[in-house]
């Protein structure tokens, strides 16, 4: 037996295919039918990694009872939310407004005209069927007040996208900025690292902030928040020790049991967030895990056109049928001792094969809480030894895990989460200057160039045609485009940034300054979809407005200055009232209230003092390079045959050039 989404190239939506549930894809003829025989839309939105995805699959849409009721009440449809990013934000805004929480699996019952009247995330089949059944007899018996709770939605969903622009001018002090942070701090949790009191996810973003924030405030205590934070992730079970990469959050509160998908986006951002962290911090553990990273995602994500794949599942899917999360990544104690002979005690204490690092079902998740180098002492042995008896033993442990039945990998090519990869690889290039990460970089952007890009059209996924565009595909890509300047100094990159900018405006571009999340909004049941909130990922607006205000001073062009002061200005209201979902606005409102240098390095050793300057952090600044004459507006006539000079700037207005690194430095610092 097979439905509708036998055909789709989507692997979650093939998943789905056998279901006896009729599924249908989300398309005109899917909404006409519910209009034309009245019936209530179910969406159902999920994604090919997510595990509660498929525990209700197995539960509820695998089984002929639940299908029955589904099939005879309801027009079903099935969302990949990869695929379907705007369904996938504008349903989880109406479900957070109906019930105050989100998630996944993401189920919507909505009017034939997709207007929303009930939601919900996983439900066991009991509740379940008791929901259909109770919804569909509301429709029938009592229209008019599910068409009166339906606007209401509608109207909800409706006023949050609707901005309006702040007539005044909004002024982001120095005592402003500290008020700011200092609010969102309340919610850091300063034993374990990360935000809250509950499940952890790694949050980018806000680690990003407090990075800089701490950096140019001199704020100690935030300062050691993000040590801390990144230390407690790369000991944590979050952590994949064996063969790098991290998974999409934990459970827990201490970094110890997570759910065991792992997600391109995260990596992605994670070689950005390490990067930095090992310029301030110079600890070498962050530099090996930039080097953990780029080995998963060149080992196992990585296709044969050089792109990037979107997920690895939480589960194995064994022969019998039945899956298990986590199997994959899990250890035995008395299969441990098998492998490791005598150097299973040692082993056993690092990773706390112990009550400390016990899962369930006498599973154990590798948990370190001693540091390596408090342990080698422990040991007797130099701390060099140590690491390289611990390599030793993780390498042993992959040749035997490999063996094992391997969770799916989702081979979807997601253009903008490998565009964050771009920006990741561009940071990761900077600190260590390895060569093999500006070679990814630059095969990555070509790919994706060449396969992805149709003149201006970017196609958001592989498995999906170009109908749909999506601002984020634009916003992540020239911000990784201005990233390939800056470790490469070709200007073509600036000029391509800016192109895609202006075809954003004409796309994306709303009266209020920001961008609509994406064309053909018209099919939605709201269109007024415009994301500007940073979570696991950066707010695409938050993104294009740093973008805009870095191609402004590179190229000298004010009305980008202006539209980049228009969206900080016009997002302020949002940043006071919810500043933990806006860090990375608030990050880019320090580009106005702390000075924003503009490094200029002119002349025969321009690149190599260039490279001198990308390995400090320097978050606050931008630089320009070029070893010859150059019509880059901050480099214009600033080229002499004879010396190499660095130019100090504020709004491109400089102090007396210097020829050394260190002299530049001391200038910003003045």
């Amino acid at each position: 037996m097979e439905n509708k989404l036998i055909n789709e190239k989507s692997l979650y939506l093939k998943q789905h295919a056998k279901n006896p549930v009729d599924w249908l894809p989300w398309t005109n003829d899917a909404l006409q039918l519910a209009k034309k025989t009245d019936k209530l839309l179910l969406i159902s939105v999920g994604y090919s990694s997510c595990h509660w995805c498929h525990v209700m699959e197995e539960e509820s849409f695998e089984d002929i009872e639940v299908a029955k009721v589904m099939n005879t009440n309801f027009v079903n449809i099935k969302v990949d939310r990869e695929e379907r990013p705007d369904l996938d934000e504008i349903y989880m805004k109406a479900l957070v407004f109906m019930t105050g929480s989100g998630g996944w699996p993401m189920n919507i019952i909505a009017l034939p005209d997709g207007t929303p009247i009930w939601g919900g995330t996983y439900v066991p089949k009991p509740q379940w069927i008791k929901v259909l059944t109770q919804v569909s007899g509301f429709y029938n018996t009592r229209k008019k007040d599910v068409l009166e709770y339906a606007k209401s939605v509608k109207d909800g969903v409706q006023k949050e996208g609707l901005i309006k622009p702040i007539p005044r001018d909004e002024v982001y002090t120095e005592d402003k900025q500290i008020e700011l942070a200092k609010n969102a701090f309340k919610y850091a949790d300063q034993v374990n690292g990360g935000i809250g009191s509950g499940q952890k996810f790694p949050l980018p973003s806000m680690l990003n902030f407090f990075m800089r924030f701490s950096n140019e405030f001199d704020n100690k205590q935030m300062k050691e928040f993000v040590n801390n934070s990144l230390l407690k992730m790369s000991r944590g079970g979050i952590n994949d020790r064996i063969d790098g990469g991290f998974h999409r959050y934990t459970v827990d509160n201490a970094w110890h049991v997570p759910h065991f998908e792992k997600m391109l986006y995260d990596n992605a951002q994670l070689l950005g967030v390490f990067s930095n962290a090992y310029k301030i911090f110079k600890n070498e553990r962050f530099k090996n895990e930039i080097y953990n990273i780029y080995d998963f995602l060149e080992s196992k994500m990585t296709s044969d056109d050089n792109l990037i794949y979107a997920s690895i599942s939480a589960d194995t899917n064994y022969e019998d049928g039945s899956k298990s999360e986590g199997d994959f990544y899990v250890w035995k104690s008395d299969e441990l001792k098998n492998i490791l002979k005598d150097d299973f005690d040692w082993v056993s204490k690092y990773y706390n094969i112990n009550q400390k690092g016990y899962w369930e079902k006498d599973n154990y998740i590798f948990y370190q809480t001693i540091s390596d180098k408090d342990f080698a002492s422990n040991l007797g042995i130099s701390l060099n030894s140590f690491k390289e008896k611990l390599k030793r033993t993780n390498s042993l442990l992959k040749d035997v895990r490999e063996k094992r039945v391997h969770p799916i990998i989702d081979k979807k090519i997601i253009f903008s989460w490998n565009a964050l990869t771009l920006r990741g690889l561009v940071e990761s290039y900077k600190v260590t200057k390895d060569k093999k990460f500006l070679s990814k970089a630059l095969s990555l952007n070509n790919s994706l160039a060449n396969l992805m890009i149709d003149k201006n059209k970017i196609q958001h996924t592989n498995s999906s045609p170009a109908s749909v565009l999506f601002f984020e595909d634009y916003s992540y890509y020239i911000d990784a485009l201005i990233g390939l300047y800056e470790i490469t100094f070709d200007r073509t990159y600036l000029i391509k940034a800016e192109e895609f900018v202006n075809y954003s405006n004409e796309l994306f571009g709303d009266e209020n300054g920001f961008y609509k999340f994406s064309t053909e909004q018209g099919s939605l049941f709201a269109d007024t979809l415009i994301n500007l909130e940073d979570g696991v990922l950066p707010s695409a607006n938050s993104v294009m407005n740093f973008n805009l205000f870095r191609l402004g001073h590179y190229n000298g062009n004010k009305q980008l200055l202006l539209h980049s002061k228009k969206m900080i200005n016009n997002i302020s209201d949002n940043i006071n009232d919810r500043v933990t979902d806006h860090l990375l606005w608030l990050s880019n409102s320090q580009n106005y209230s702390q000075k924003f240098y503009e490094l200029a390095v002119s002349g025969t050793d321009a690149f190599l003092k260039a490279e001198e300057l990308m390995e400090m952090y320097l978050p606050n600044s931008l630089i320009a390079a070029s070893n010859k004459p150059s019509e880059l507006y901050l480099l214009k006539d600033r080229y002499f045959k004879d010396e190499t000079y660095i130019y100090v700037c504020v709004d491109n207005t400089c102090k007396f050039p210097v020829s050394d690194v260190k002299q530049a430095i001391n200038l910003m610092e003045d």
